[in-house]
């Protein structure tokens, strides 16, 4: 017999009434709410559900009377009546279709008469109205039983339930099932109270096909019932949470692919089954993590609940990185899966710090959760945090610690120097709103105000104020109140005879004011003082002035007397204009000693130019971190103009010598920023001959081969490096890639390092013809591995043969690229070469309508029209003005979000022009002092600043051999040049 999940709830609801049940009736777009909320009323509070989901895929499971891809749902929930009289309520839905509404009092199972329910799809909400006369009483507990059709959503885009599929080792296609309902679609799954606050018991119940493998939820399978085409599988109740961390997954093959074996403290990996062997290594990390959040945090993440799971799965198709679903963790596959010989080191790294994040959230998203989603940051700022400091205490040889700074804490000062940035908090109402607040504001800048918050409390303090905090909102939601409460009393409890410190009022200011500071600081060596002024630092030089003043944890270090340890603040400077008294000022000063502050540092001339001589004497007598720092601010201080090119590139010669990961990585960026603003210029070579200056110690620390013993960072520092070299045009780069990839794709070798494939198949493309991209396209398709899928796809973009373009900009609009692939498949077309980007826009005309279907979200829609401009010569964005013109009427979004990039592309090339003197003679300048030379190649190509995936070597190399040769006169120069810059 047919086994539905609407016969068997009807027949649960038939036993809780006492006669026949009412039929309601419904009515569709009829609300008119009093305001323009997408919030709940806090009239009820729900205590618990229970979700029983039969799902239907193709034709061979799908019975009559069902539609594909569908799924029958029925959800009870029951809750409590907070508010009096109440004669109608509402709660989210946002499912196919509801077929059934009815209500119980819980105590005496008495039938509450409920008169209609009307479907209000703009809000999401299902209100339930009463019949006349009747209320539901204050205090008491009832069951609501809503019966419904849900959707199988077609790409993991669309979030909710959603359908993918992979390639059995026959090639034969299965299908699978999976839920996604982060932040605001546990709505799509079944109709619920979907708010972070409001949190709940939860009881799931699949009745899969029984040809189906073992599916899997939250918690641990505890019946599982076969009955003919279907099994029922019956979940043991999770602990209390919100609605969007439930999860299930129902497939056609996914099974368990490692296994800690250890029955009270497991720890599982599963995916599909032809993915065999790609687990050990996130097995490996986990428990470690794992135990080490334990510890630190004081609550063993195994006492939470009873017979708690801690599974992650990898999921083919998936819209973000991971999802931090309780006892079922969800990553796109890439972010969990390794293989050796295939995975470089960047993603492995980060199948590391992502699985630390996710892991992290089971405290701080799980355990307590933000109340909404205006500080979400309470979650996803203490998930960052640990995702590199958890991975740190847990495998502190890959020092994450130190490369927090250069991933995050700068990524953070990047985001948050425009005009428009938000705070920490702020308001979100609607579902795209509470969506775009998932930005770097609330990951970085939120885990960097962590940062500087534990090295102004201490360590020790801040591990007490987490416990405090934990433990007073466990199984609770929190506001950002309550983490100021648990900081407090910390504090007071180090300080009990008082502390001058006022930390509620620091945090505050921190989490609901928007921007930061730049700390401006002026040295008189004559009197031996230091003067500081804050002001707020924005990237644009045109931008208006605040009067913002920040709680600043002052920090610095002299030459004089270095001390790169100390990082406990000498005060918080709490006024716009401050005065250090009694400071040795005979040599340099540097302020944010290891960057543990979230503000930049401008000194005056002198400093830095004295800072500049250091530098080039001897980069290692400044700490690594504070090298970083100089280099980042150094970048940002000059396009704010702030700073002068002529300065600031003073300051950046001593990348001639320092090799330094940490200092290269910010380098990169920088550069690939005014490269980009060149590029339409003739001078471009001389710019460019400046940076091969720049980079020959750096590439020949690290050569163009991988040693398999080598350090983690010395392999990431070569991964960015080469890459940025070969893009921008070094032709001993260039060369070695190309004669790399014809040696592969020749057969004389059968593989080529994971580390350098990146550089080396783009190289070998752009420099090849059809015959050499239809080798790389015909691996991509025999990949099994998920990472290097990505990285092929990226290098089939570098393609210059028009027969190889045309078939990769088609090959974006089929299954061969995931949907969650298709917005990046066109950047790296663009980014590929010079001329792809305006090769592409008559595609983009011609297929408008195939690639707004292909890549299903409006927003990523805009974006392949905001993306490609940036790539554009002055010929290139005329000829895209037009087409844009052309598809106004029908496509206004894709016209706005084009038109906008547009401005900025000319505003860019306007810089190149305004610029483009001064830094050639900069240029021309810097290469006369240098005695080594570099072959070049001219080339246009570009590149976006490296992803956020690193690492930095225990010890800084020593320069490259011959380096000190050049030292002598060009530290000569520099003082003749600082002493002119000066007297100017």
């Amino acid at each position: 017999m047919r086994f539905t999940g609407v016969i068997v709830l009807a027949l649960v609801a038939l036993a809780w009434a006492d006669g026949p049940l009412p039929l309601d009736t419904e009515r569709v777009n009829t609300l008119n709410p009093a305001s323009d909320s997408y919030r709940l009323p806090e009239d009820l509070d729900p205590i618990s559900y229970d979700i029983e989901v039969t799902p239907y895929f193709t034709a061979e499971t799908t019975p009559p009377g069902k539609t594909q891809f569908t799924f029958d749902g029925t959800v009870t929930i029951v809750f409590k009546v907070l508010k009096p009289n109440l004669n109608s309520f509402v709660i989210h839905e946002n499912v196919r279709e509801i077929t059934g509404v009815r209500i119980f009092k819980d105590e005496n199972n008495e039938m509450v008469n409920v008169l209609s329910h009307e479907r209000d799809r703009v809000h999401q909400f299902l209100k339930i109205n009463l019949a006349a006369g009747t209320t539901l009483e204050v205090g008491a507990k009832y069951r609501l039983l809503v019966i419904y059709v849900g959707n199988i959503n077609e790409t993991p885009l669309s979030r909710g339930v959603f359908r993918g599929n992979y390639k059995d080792e026959k090639g034969v296609t299965r299908w699978y099932l999976a839920t996604h309902l982060q932040p605001t679609h546990s709505r799509q799954a079944f109709p619920s109270f979907d708010e972070p606050g409001f949190k709940s018991t939860f009881k799931i119940t699949i009745n899969r096909p029984t040809s189906f493998t073992e599916s899997f939820s939250n918690m641990k399978l505890l019946h599982s019932i076969p009955n003919g085409e279907r099994t029922k599988e019956i979940f043991e109740e999770t602990p209390r949470m919100s609605a969007y961390l439930v999860t299930f997954h129902v497939s056609d093959g996914f099974k368990v692919i490692a296994d800690n074996n250890d029955s009270e403290r497991s720890y599982r990996i599963l995916a599909r089954p032809n993915a065999e062997g790609q687990g050990e290594y996130a097995l490996e990390i986990g428990t470690p993590i794992t135990n080490w959040l334990s510890d630190y945090l004081k609550i063993d993440y195994y006492s939470m609940a009873t017979g708690i799971k801690n599974d992650q799965i990898a999921s083919p198709y998936w819209a973000s990185g991971a999802t931090e679903n309780w006892g079922l963790v969800t990553y796109r596959e890439l972010r969990l899966l390794y293989e050796e010989g295939e995975t470089n080191a960047a993603d492995k790294l980060s199948i590391g710090t992502i699985t630390a994040h996710e892991l992290a959230h089971k405290w701080f998203g799980n355990l307590i959760t933000c109340r909404w989603w205006d500080n979400v940051w309470i979650n996803e700022g203490f998930a960052s945090y640990f995702e590199y400091f958890a991975m740190d205490g847990a495998y502190p040889e890959l020092e994450l610690a130190d490369q927090f700074n250069i991933m995050y804490l700068q990524s953070a000062l990047s985001m948050d120097s425009s005009t428009n940035t938000r705070a920490l908090q702020h308001t979100v109402n609607s579902p795209s709103e509470v969506t775009s607040h998932f930005t770097d504001i609330s990951y970085s800048k939120g885990a960097s105000f962590l940062l500087m918050l534990k090295h102004l409390v201490s360590e020790e303090t801040f591990r007490q104020a987490l416990y405090y905090f934990l433990e007073d909102r466990k199984y609770e939601h929190a506001f950002p109140s309550h983490l100021f409460d648990a900081f407090e009393k910390a504090v007071a409890e180090k300080s009990p005879e008082g502390n001058a410190l006022d930390i509620k009022s620091f945090m505050s200011y921190w989490v609901f004011e928007q921007g930061y500071p730049v700390l401006d600081v002026k040295v008189n060596s004559q009197a031996g003082t230091i003067e500081l002024e804050q002001d707020r630092f924005f990237i644009s030089p045109s931008a208006t002035p605040t009067q913002q003043v920040w709680p600043l944890p002052i920090t610095y270090t002299t030459q004089s007397s270095p001390n790169w340890n100390n990082l406990d603040p000498v005060k918080v400077m709490t006024t716009k204009t401050d005065t250090l008294q009694n400071v040795p000022t005979d040599g340099w000063v540097i302020f944010n000693v290891q960057q543990k502050n979230i503000y930049r540092v401008n000194y005056d001339t002198e400093n830095w130019l004295k800072l500049a001589i250091q530098l080039q004497t001897d980069h290692n007598a400044i700490h690594h971190l504070n090298r970083a720092q100089i280099v980042d601010d150094v970048f940002a201080l000059m396009r704010s103009e702030r700073l002068s090119l002529q300065v600031g590139f003073q300051v950046l010669q001593f990348l001639k010598k320092d090799t330094s990961f940490y200092v290269w990585y910010p380098a990169i960026s920088g550069f690939n920023w005014i490269r980009n603003r060149l590029l339409h210029t003739e001078q471009l070579p001389i710019f460019d001959k400046l940076l091969f200056s720049y980079l020959t110690n750096v590439i020949e620390d690290v050569g163009f081969d991988v040693d398999p013993n080598e350090h983690i960072t010395r392999t990431l520092n070569r991964f960015y490096i080469l890459n940025f070299a070969c893009n921008i045009g070094h032709e001993e780069c260039i060369n070695n890639s190309v004669n790399k990839f014809r040696s592969y794709s020749s057969g004389d070798v059968l593989s080529v390092n994971p580390n350098v494939r990146r550089h080396t198949f783009c190289e070998g493309l752009r420099a090849g013809g059809y015959e050499e991209w239809s080798f790389l396209f015909k691996r991509r398709q025999e990949s099994n591995n998920q990472a290097d899928e990505v990285a092929m796809l990226r290098a089939l973009g570098c393609t210059t043969n028009n027969e190889a373009r045309n078939e990769y900009l088609k090959n974006i609009l089929t299954d061969d690229v995931k949907a969650q692939d298709r917005v990046n498949a066109f950047t790296f077309f663009y980014m590929g070469d010079a001329s792809n980007a305006k090769f592409a826009i008559p595609f983009i005309k011609e297929n408008i309508k195939e690639i707004e279907k292909a890549v299903v979200l409006p927003a990523w829609f805009s974006n392949i029209f905001s993306n490609i401009a940036g790539y554009l010569d002055e010929e290139g964005l005329e000829e895209y003005s037009t087409m844009l013109k052309s598809l106004e009427a029908e496509y206004p979004s894709a016209f706005t979000a084009g038109n906008n990039a547009i401005n900025s592309a000319k505003a860019n090339i306007a810089w190149g022009n305004e610029k483009v003197a001064q830094i050639t003679d900069i240029a021309n300048g810097q290469l006369s002092t240098t005695t080594t030379t570099t072959t070049t190649t001219t080339t246009t190509s570009t590149e976006a600043p490296p992803p956020s995936t690193s690492e930095e070597p225990t010890t800084t190399p020593e320069p490259a051999p011959g380096s000190a040769s050049v030292a002598f006169p060009a530290t000569i120069m520099l003082l003749w040049t600082a002493l002119a810059i000066m007297l100017q």
